[in-house]
């Protein structure tokens, strides 16, 4: 049994049903990330678990409770939003202290406790400030720790970090999971964010049309997706539109191209299927390279070169079609230019077979137009 586990639930506005059916079990001490984009239903499932949202049915369990219908104040959550939410007549300390004011600790327990949170969030200097003397990074980390200084059962976040910049959204985000593994508090954290949701989570349950897409861990999230939205939501991916030409043997057909894949077709001969590959699988072939039978060979010219720091991203045409190759960057090397004929290799085990009639997130089609 999980130590919060959703049965069941849905939840409705009126004709508009935003989550729909939903199944999970999240281990304590477990940190699990929502992950998925506008009006997918990642909120309102965090907001119902918290108790700010009724379930239009199904039932929600925490430590093997129902509390479906229990008020958000007597679940012992701790919630920290988007917008800090921090008074903004009250110091850091104060802040901090609120919610063990409201339940009735001691004065004496309340400075010991405040003390622990400010030396966990690394700001015992700021304690008697405000919160317009903060920055945006500081008044977040003061809405984590007034969350968890109650000592809550479970934790639930809500897009924290999306109001901050790229920098400190990096930095918060490893604090928030050094301080959640510290004190092995179970969270869920909701984002829209994927880096964000592979950098911290132990698992992450992509939601699309309030409905948990699949749920797993980064790696396997990432390397074995289970449906072409999960593989082309996370990450960049070469999303292809290919027919099954020897099930035997696993080979698939693009246009005039013919590429072998470990994939079981059994009974797909003939079928329209959909070949992922990620970038990085994909390099340069050089001639003294052993080809094997297993590898994919294609020859064509450069289309695009796109500079993204670490990484060297290349678009390549292949007939009517185009890839993404992903390579890191070395500054000895003199890059290609367009037009450039290029020859690429990847394996068969790169190659993964979804099913065609799924709609995918962000695939690379293979018109020019897109590009």
């Amino acid at each position: 049994m999980g130590f919060i586990e959703l049965h069941g639930v849905s939840k409705s506005f009126g004709k508009n049903t935003v989550v729909r059916n939903l199944f999970l079990s999240v281990e304590k001490g477990e940190f699990v990330s929502f992950l998925g984009g506008s009006g997918c239903g990642k909120t309102t499932t965090l907001r119902m678990i918290a108790g700010f949202e009724i379930p239009s049915s199904g039932k929600i369990l925490v430590d093997g409770k129902d509390v479906s219908n229990v008020p958000p104040a007597k679940r012992n959550l701790g919630m920290v939003f988007q917008n800090y939410a921090l008074f903004p007549n009250m110091t850091v300390r104060k802040n901090i202290g609120f919610g063990l004011k409201i339940a009735g600790v001691s004065a004496h327990e309340i400075e010991k406790r405040v003390d622990e949170m400010l030396a966990l969030i690394h700001m015992e200097e700021f304690a008697n400030r405000y919160p317009h003397q903060l920055s945006g990074g500081q008044q977040q980390r003061v809405a984590l720790a007034r969350a968890i200084a109650v000592r809550p059962k479970a934790l639930l976040l809500d897009e924290p970090l999306s109001a901050l910049d790229a920098k400190i959204r990096v930095r918060l985000r490893d604090d928030i999971r050094a301080i959640q593994q510290k004190l092995g508090i179970t969270t869920i954290y909701v984002t829209h964010d994927q880096e964000e949701a592979m950098s911290i989570s132990d698992r992450i349950a992509v939601m699309r049309n309030g409905k948990i897409e699949q749920i797993g861990t980064p790696f396997e999230i990432y390397n074995r997706p289970a449906t072409s939205y999960v593989a082309s939501f996370i990450g960049t991916l070469n999303l292809l539109e290919a027919t099954v030409i020897d099930a035997n043997n696993g080979i698939v057909s693009i246009g005039s191209m013919k590429l072998k894949t470990a994939s079981s077709l059994d009974r797909m001969q003939g079928k329209p299927v959909k070949l992922t590959v990620r970038p990085e699988a994909l390099s340069f072939a050089n001639p003294s390279d052993p080809v094997t039978a297993d590898t994919n060979v294609l020859s064509g010219t450069i289309e695009t070169i796109k500079f993204l720091g670490s990484t060297v991203r290349y678009v390549m045409k292949f007939g009517d079609t185009f890839m993404y190759m992903d390579r890191f960057n070395n500054p000895q090397l003199e890059l290609p230019k367009k037009g450039d004929p290029v020859s690429v290799i990847f394996s068969k085990e790169a190659c993964r077979i979804l099913p065609a009639d799924e709609e995918s997130a962000n695939s690379l089609k293979g018109t020019e137009e897109e590009l």
